[in-house]
């Protein structure tokens, strides 16, 4: 990625996390998700790769206003874990997040970007199957449920960009994750 891109998209994350000493202290600013996403990578269902996807997710918050939050963080995830090794896809790197609570619900909308880099195999449309090793962001959107004070259950849809010799596209992964906050 160009630096010039890293710093424009960086510039103003860090200004906000600068200016978020000024805001209201989040009460629980550390946050572990453990997520089950599905994965389906490729052209075709009958030559695509990928699966269920577990992964792990840690991030700090920092609150900007009372109901708005940013978060930096790291994941790392794996699919193919039951088929042969060779398919096996790991995926992981810097997480940025930010969520909006509205009023006082127990509801809060989460947009988080991963910067991943990984392994990921994928087959194109003449069949021919390779491993790639690459930078392969995503983009989510989700929907946090608060069960208890440092308790979540979040329902998210992300969007992966892929950019190999063989193939060429995105997937979507419909993910759920649990949530513990201190």
């Amino acid at each position: 990625m160009n630096p010039r891109a890293m710093v424009t998209l960086c510039g103003p994350l860090l200004a906000a996390l600068l200016h978020s000493r000024t805001a209201h202290a989040d009460p629980h600013p550390w946050q572990f998700d453990v997520k089950a996403s599905y994965v389906v990578l490729g052209d075709h269902a009958q030559r695509s790769t990928g699966g269920l996807m577990p992964s792990l997710s840690a991030r700090r918050t920092f609150a900007l206003r009372e109901n708005v939050s940013l978060g930096l963080g790291a994941n790392l995830g794996a699919f193919g874990l039951f088929r042969d090794a060779a398919w096996m896809g790991i995926l992981g790197g810097p997480l940025l997040s930010a969520s909006l609570q509205p009023s006082r619900a127990p509801l809060s909308f989460e947009l988080a970007a991963h910067l991943d880099f990984g392994r990921v195999p994928v087959c194109n449309a003449w069949g021919l199957c390779s491993r790639y090793l690459g930078f392969f962001p995503a983009i989510h959107l989700g929907i946090a449920y608060t069960l208890a004070k440092h308790l979540a259950l979040v329902a998210a849809c992300g969007v992966r960009v892929l950019r190999t010799l063989a193939w060429t596209g995105a997937s979507v992964e419909p993910a759920v994750s649990g949530r513990f906050s201190f």
